[in-house]
């Protein structure tokens, strides 16, 4: 008696396709009870699952490993497109139950394995089968771009539009959001200040959190979307196999649609945002470089206006030279004041001399080394409660993984059936948006937690470190420019007779470097 099982799959998870997987069910189980020389040994089902690879095909892999355990004889499955569309994996994994001694049964194509002509036969129908997945692929492809031509936006909604039947619309609440961030953004602030000011006006994120992130702010102030410009296809299928996206490399045209919506942002804001973002870079560059011309270069902050302070001599010509530092901002605007355009301008914090700088950093270095006990005390102490606070995101870091490879396999599912002809293409459109943003908020969301648990991570190693990097302090002897150098990570200032020092106290600042204020001191 042969034992004889069946295998079944359907490229979606919709009704009238799981109601066909019914059907299969049904149909094997009495086509192999009609043969008196079989013996029905169970079905193997995936649901909802593409045909173009058999790595996530959960109940064919178990099939796979059934046969290795030489629980069945002969695998029947209705065609070739329902074993795999690909022709390696066709070839490979029959040849692999065929070396088992189990056959498979192709019943539309009359195909069995253990024929002698059976490769040769399985190879040109397989090879076809692809073909037809790739033609079919090429005509979407090729139907995409007539709509993205047409202005059809694919993907996801940004903040500040509705997106319905691939059109966007401005949503007003949420675009008077977007236009805070580029003038926050215009008015000084870089990616980190404007996030922390859009949470504490309790402005939620466009993943509904609570806290925004830097890069989510730099992606939305570097999206053409806001001017009304489409553009599409910045990223690009691999191939229609394998599904991965890369981002578009010159590989295929970006299609560019002028005018395609209603503006949030004018185009002239977004090219002087554009032209901020470049020159900061370019500043930051140039600060690399020429960031220890002095000591204290990059080092002291405005406590008012967050602005770093510049380096200036009075009386240059006279015997009594006086370095002073000064706040950016009030050096180029004066006192603060309010402008022709209702912009607050200027800074109220005054010029502080160099030596003073050097006088209170002396003194809170000594300070340091007098109290070290208690300095390392407060330190784990506050080290220890942050830590506390940092909840355990592990639990949420996994379901936020499953959920994004639920999703990839929704979307792959979404083609296989768009290519088989099961749905219209404005209900692919529809479906495969939907999922993009579904994506979109769980790659937020995972890079959140990513970072989150990079700090606890972070601080439990500080932690490590406060005993020997406190010592590392004790032993140095005398002032200078190079223990500054060493020791300090930045001066805030509220005043002449009020600044706070922060300290870095690692030996390799470029690796375990925390940056905490160890105390204010007033003089």
């Amino acid at each position: 008696m042969k034992r004889v099982c069946a295998y079944c799959r359907v490229s979606t998870e919709q009704d009238d396709q799981l109601n066909s997987l019914e059907n299969q069910k049904r149909y094997f189980e009495q086509y192999i009870g009609r043969n008196a020389d079989w013996q029905f040994c169970g079905l193997y089902v995936d649901e909802g699952i593409s045909g173009t690879s058999v790595e996530k095909r959960i109940d064919f892999q178990r099939m796979i490993k059934d046969a290795e355990n030489k629980k069945f004889d002969l695998l029947l499955t209705k065609e070739i497109s329902r074993f795999a569309r690909n022709t390696l994996d066709s070839i490979f994994y029959t040849r692999k139950l065929k070396g088992l001694g189990v056959g498979v049964y192709f019943m539309n194509d009359n195909i069995n394995t253990l024929d002698n002509d059976a490769e040769l036969r399985l190879t040109i129908m397989s090879s076809i089968a692809q073909e037809e997945s790739r033609k079919t692929s090429e005509r979407v492809k090729w139907g995409h771009k007539r709509q993205m031509e047409k202005g059809v936006v694919f993907g996801a909604c940004p903040l500040g539009y509705d997106l319905k039947n691939g059109k966007l619309t401005v949503n007003e609440a949420e675009a008077n959001t977007v236009r805070l961030i580029f003038d926050l953004y215009l008015s000084g602030m870089g990616f980190m200040l404007v996030s922390k000011e859009l949470a504490n006006r309790g402005i939620p994120s466009p993943s509904g959190a609570e806290r925004w992130k830097p890069n989510v702010v730099r992606q939305l102030l570097r999206n053409e979307k806001y001017t009304g410009v489409l553009k599409q296809r910045k990223f690009i299928t691999v191939d229609y196999l394998s599904h991965k996206r890369k981002p578009n490399e010159g590989e295929e045209a970006v299609i560019t649609v002028e005018n395609n919506h209603a503006p949030i942002i004018d185009k002239e804001t977004f090219d002087r945002v554009q032209k901020e973002i470049q020159r900061r870079k370019t500043a930051t560059f140039e600060k690399s470089r020429y960031s220890n011309r002095h000591i204290w270069s990059g080092k002291v902050k405005c406590a008012y206006c967050n602005s770093s302070f510049k380096r200036r001599i009075n009386n240059k010509k006279s015997r009594n030279q006086q370095i002073m530092w000064q706040c950016t901002e009030a050096l180029k605007y004066g006192r603060e004041k309010v402008n022709a355009q209702g912009q607050k301008i200027g800074c109220n914090c005054r010029a502080i001399h160099e030596q003073v700088l050097k006088d209170n950093f002396l003194a809170v270095l000594n300070t340091v080394i007098e109290n070290k006990d208690l300095v390392v005390r407060e330190l784990k102490d506050h080290i220890r409660q942050v830590i506390a606070n940092c909840p355990n995101k592990g639990d949420e870091l996994n379901e936020v993984m499953a959920g994004l490879d639920k999703v990839a396999d929704k979307k792959t599912r979404l083609i296989d059936m768009h290519l088989d002809g099961l749905i219209k293409l404005a209900e692919y459109r529809k479906s495969y948006a939907q999922y993009e943003k579904q994506q979109e908020a769980l790659q937020k969301r995972l890079s959140a937690l990513d970072s989150e648990n990079k700090i606890a991570r972070d601080l439990r190693q500080k932690l490590d470190n406060i005993d020997q990097a406190v010592e590392n302090l004790v032993r140095l002897k005398e002032f200078g420019d190079s223990i500054c150098s060493e020791v300090l990570h930045k001066v805030v200032v509220e005043g002449r007779d009020k600044m706070s020092f922060y300290l870095s106290t690692a030996e390799n600042k470029d690796t375990a470097f925390f940056k905490i204020p160890l105390l204010t001191q007033q003089y």
